[in-house]
């Protein structure tokens, strides 16, 4: 779904970057597809809750979020996302994105991100 997308500059640091959930979602999808194992290394890259890169601290041992979120984050004054995968209750892969705009403050959105991810591994979303 390529209709409200615009690439200012491909780094993902200018506010003229365009990027739709819907988009995000999809290229994970594509990633976790046996089709397409030239792009594993997309999902096998991602930060591991409650482990490592910038999920490291923000997954406490005891969130059920913690070592089945695989995720980028994303933060801008004022917009902040999260878009990965999780394996879900049923052991299902899922892919998401959630984005945040017009954010007051870094923490507790991110902290929302990380609740939203964390309540899909609880899901069982059959």
């Amino acid at each position: 779904p390529l209709g409200d997308i615009a690439f200012a500059d491909g780094s993902g640091l200018s506010r003229g970057d365009r990027l739709t959930p819907g988009l995000l979602t999809s290229l994970l999808a594509a990633a976790a597809s046996p089709s397409h194992p030239e792009l594993r290394p997309i999902l096998t890259g991602l930060p591991v809750a409650g482990f490592t890169g910038t999920l490291r601290t923000r997954y406490p041992a005891d969130s059920t979020g913690t070592g089945v979120v695989r995720a980028k984050t994303g933060t801008l004054t004022g917009v902040n996302t999260l878009a990965g995968t999780v394996v879900d209750a049923d052991g299902r892969l899922l892919s998401f994105a959630f984005m945040a705009t017009e954010t007051p403050s870094r923490d507790p959105a991110q902290a929302a991100l990380d609740t939203a991810a964390s309540a899909l591994a609880n899901c069982g979303c059959r």
